[in-house]
């Protein structure tokens, strides 16, 4: 990864901050963007402080105008991205099919699709240009389970993301360019009671039954983003403990 740019959306915080950390760890130029300004400049912050490179960026994934500013700022400062992660997601409205109401249903697809084809297809123009590229979703192991219930939105926009990892894996091989995903499992970010019921049900129904913690997961990320992976496409690498199985 060494010199390589790599932008990373909703790396403010989280598991997207983990992403950032790891491959500026291992030299890569970051841009570290999110909705959250304070957060990215927090990261980006954090690891000049400990000698790497990395720029903060303002993006709000749902925003066709956010997400192309955003990509001319990373591009001053580092060139164009040759690694994409299309972290940025969420759930708006937690609740029974039936309850979920249009405007929820909409946001939590726009956050988690809409977002990875907007930020695709501003990086795709340079990566084909240069006849190389990576490109790395980040999915969900939900959407083999179909679980938990409450979700449905956020499973439904997540399986939308790893179908279009495998449109995007047809159309940009001849390029060069590959397209993976990884789908995280249970990966306990938030301390919420909510969080912590649905943690003890779903690590009881894992191989390994412990919670995944942030060093669980870097390394596939590194890989899909890294020349190892260069005959490697089309794939959604599940990272769950063994939660789900395909």
């Amino acid at each position: 990864m060494n010199g390589k740019h790599v932008l990373i959306t909703g790396a403010g915080q989280g598991l997207g901050e983990a992403y950032a950390n790891q491959l500026a760890g291992l030299g890569a130029r970051v841009s570290v963007a999110d909705i959250n300004a304070t957060g990215a400049k927090r990261v980006a912050d954090e690891i000049t402080g400990r000698g790497g490179k990395a720029f903060a960026i303002h993006m709000d994934v749902t925003d066709e105008a956010s997400v192309a500013s955003a990509f001319a700022d990373a591009s001053g400062a580092f060139g164009s991205p040759e690694v994409l992660v299309n972290n940025a997601g969420g759930l708006f409205g937690w609740a029974l099919v039936e309850e979920v109401s249009l405007a929820d249903w909409n946001r939590t697809l726009a956050l988690c699709l809409t977002g990875a084809w907007l930020c695709s297809r501003a990086a795709i123009p340079a990566m084909k240009a240069a006849k190389a590229g990576r490109i790395v979703n980040v999915v969900s192991a939900t959407v083999d389970r179909g679980l938990p219930n409450y979700m449905s939105p956020y499973i439904a926009a997540k399986g939308g993301v790893a179908t279009f990892t495998r449109a995007l894996a047809r159309e940009l091989g001849p390029y060069g360019i590959t397209v993976n995903a990884v789908a995280p499992g249970l990966f306990v970010m938030d301390k919420g009671p909510e969080i912590q019921a649905l943690s003890e049900v779903i690590t009881r129904d894992q191989s390994i039954p412990k919670p995944g913690v942030p060093d669980d997961i870097v390394g596939a990320v590194e890989f899909f983003a890294s020349d190892a992976s260069s005959f490697i496409t089309g794939q959604v690498l599940n990272v769950d403990g063994g939660w789900a199985f395909k």
